[in-house]
């Protein structure tokens, strides 16, 4: 990596940090600051998504599992041990979904192609049925409305989770730090054997690789910060139904990685961006909205199958492509 790249990469991060910081003072209208902090949620849960999909070449329909068991655990710690700090409450959640990852991981990966896919949206339909039909514990169909405790930290105080500006910087702060988890997974040798993995399995075998036991840590990673985020999703909204873990919200997830860009590091949270923000101008336009995101999600995979963030380098290709063809003529 070149100098000048690392200072361009900089550059823009520090864009990006002052943006994020300042948004909530920028724009008053909470209901900007209420998109931000889903954007941000379903950025990460994407980025849990990618690991698998993009970098994994694993498709697992029944994703939203992690981020289902990951919310319901949460909100579950949330609501009978108040007692406990909120930050250990989600990292339980964070837990719970690294551990159900791993459960799924260890019967799924043995498989590949359309029957991981596939059985992986069993074990997803598994667990709706289970918040569904155990009402006593998750609410059933019904749901159940969580409680939100006070995040308290030593020396800064207390910030009531009842402040939408403080649920979107500690929201901040978790996605934040699970993006810098993933990347610094990606780069550990783990990190490498599952792009290896993604290239050609028997061949990465032949090298060395422990497929099996690779993959399965891949889960067990994406599964972590899958519950991270249904356990921030949990706190935002203030309620939990089985929602967040039904057949929509697989399929949703899927559509956000593929429109932004799969095997890109940041593709995930630029289509969650585009997805929800698309999904709510079109909403408020037509009760037809989901026709013209069908279209749009359509003409992304034909035309555009790097996601929307190989744009720019489409776009560069085609002016450098144009600018030849004017200097020979």
């Amino acid at each position: 990596m070149s100098y000048q790249s690392i200072i361009y990469k900089i550059g823009w991060g520090v864009v990006a940090a002052a943006f994020f910081l300042v948004f909530p003072i920028l724009v008053p209208n909470i209901y900007y600051v209420h998109l931000l902090i889903e954007i941000l949620i379903f950025g990460l849960f994407g980025i849990s998504f990618n690991i698998l999909f993009g970098y994994g070449g694993m498709l697992p329909f029944g994703h939203a599992a992690l981020f289902g068991v990951g919310a319901y655990i949460s909100a579950l710690m949330f609501n009978h041990f108040p007692q406990v700090p909120l930050l250990l409450s989600l990292l339980v959640g964070a837990l719970s979904g690294f551990v159900t990852g791993a459960i799924i991981g260890v019967f799924c990966t043995r498989l590949t192609g359309a029957y991981l896919a596939l059985s992986t949206l069993a074990f997803q339909m598994f667990f709706y049925a289970v918040a569904l039909m155990w009402r006593s514990v998750t609410g059933g169909d019904d749901g159940m409305a969580v409680f939100r405790p006070d995040l308290h930290l030593p020396v800064l105080g207390s910030f009531p989770m009842s402040n939408v500006n403080n649920i979107y910087y500690l929201t901040l702060v978790l996605v934040i730090l699970g993006i810098l988890s993933c990347y610094l997974f990606l780069k550990t040798p783990f990190g490498n054997s599952v792009v290896c993995m993604r290239e050609n399995d028997i061949r990465a075998s032949f090298l060395g690789y422990h497929s099996y036991l690779t993959k399965v840590v891949a889960f067990s990673m994406s599964g972590l910060l899958a519950g991270l985020a249904g356990g921030n999703f949990a706190l935002f909204q203030g309620f939990v139904a089985n929602n967040v873990i039904n057949l929509e919200m697989g399929i949703i997830i899927v559509l956000m990685v593929v429109i932004g860009g799969t095997g890109k590091f940041f593709g995930p949270i630029l289509g969650a961006a585009v997805y929800l923000v698309f999904q709510d101008w079109l909403s408020s336009l037509t009760k037809n909205w989901p026709l013209y995101w069908g279209i749009f999600f359509v003409l992304v995979i034909i035309y555009l199958q790097g996601g929307l963030i190989s744009l720019p380098e489409r776009l560069k290709g085609i002016l450098f492509r144009v600018s030849n063809r004017g200097e020979r003529e």
